[in-house]
């Protein structure tokens, strides 16, 4: 009876970590812009045009993205499309957040008059 109790706690563990990953792997596969990772089905390191499709912003760049003409995606070619894409991305998220600090400064400022 000793074992028992552990082993029930490790089983139930094992399943709520085994659907933790499955609601995981489901969301990542809605995401509308999935990464390198969650593309590659077939784990080959590579990425063909069936496999992009889910990506539609990297489908419609295909042209662009397969560099070398091989019909494939190594990730380096995914991330010179894609890093172009988070790149700007970035530089809007530093322009709001300056922005939004300007604001908040400002907003907070008060004049005294002596």
């Amino acid at each position: 009876m000793k074992l028992a109790k552990p082993f029930l706690v490790a089983s139930a563990l094992a399943l709520a970590f085994g659907a933790y990953a499955a609601d995981d792997k489901q969301a990542r596969a809605k995401d509308p812009e999935p990464g390198f990772n969650a593309l590659d089905a077939n784990d080959d390191g590579k990425l063909t045009r069936a496999e992009a499709a889910k990506d539609k912003s990297l489908a419609a760049k295909w042209k662009e993205a397969d560099r070398n003409k091989d019909g494939t995606l190594s990730r380096a070619e995914y991330l010179f499309v894609k890093g172009k894409k988070d790149i700007g991305r970035a530089a809007d998220a530093v322009k709001d957040a300056v922005t939004s600090d300007d604001k908040s400064s400002s907003a907070g400022a008060t004049s005294k008059s002596k």
